[in-house]
């Protein structure tokens, strides 16, 4: 796991220090209220433990960073990287895919500021430089219009026959290729 930059963020693996916040966001009920719903403190404290566990044995299960606004040095929120489990039993004559659901979780005075775009996508760049991924999933409730603009705004594929049953959840997928194409365009333009 690496930290990582871009033009207002530093990204960088969990600390400890970072327990008090990320506890602090999963049991706020404006933050969560698309998320699943609130946790018991207990149990942010138990995930955040997991997390830095996780970390520390470099084992690819959850990746967490912290998300740091450079000016002010705050952490501003978090983000992940959860690897899927290959389908079971594998599909015929389909290749399984290396794949990873991507997560932000930030604080409500960040909002606004297009923060997730720009650190959703530095981390779409290492999943797909550093980690070899090949898609980057997005699950989320489909009452969070923020999510789906800045998920249409870093360009990810929504199809509707991949949507799941359940009318108050979205999806949306990006991969290896549409990052590939997404460079190609940016040199040529």
């Amino acid at each position: 796991m690496h930290s990582f930059t871009t033009k207002r963020l530093l990204i960088r693996p969990f600390i400890q220090e970072d327990e008090s916040l990320y506890c602090q966001l999963f049991i706020d009920e404006k933050v969560m209220r698309h998320s699943g719903g609130v946790i018991k403190l207990e149990q942010a404290q138990k995930n955040f433990a997991n997390s830095l566990k996780a970390i520390k044995k470099k084992k690819k299960s959850v990746f967490n960073w912290a998300i740091v606004e450079k000016e002010s040095l705050e952490v501003i929120g978090f983000q992940a990287l959860s690897w899927l489990k290959p389908s079971h039993p594998p599909k015929p004559n389909k290749e399984e895919i290396n794949q990873v659901e991507i997560g932000i979780m930030l604080l409500t005075k960040a909002n606004g500021k297009q923060y997730p775009e720009e650190a959703m996508g530095a981390l779409m760049e290492y999943a797909f430089n550093y980690q070899n991924i090949d898609r980057i999933n997005a699950f989320y409730a489909s009452k969070n219009l923020a999510t789906k603009r800045f998920l249409k705004k870093l360009q990810f594929t929504f199809e509707p026959t991949l949507q799941p049953t359940r009318a108050e959840n979205g999806y949306q997928y990006f991969d290896k290729p549409q990052w590939q194409q997404r460079l190609i365009t940016n040199v040529i333009d």
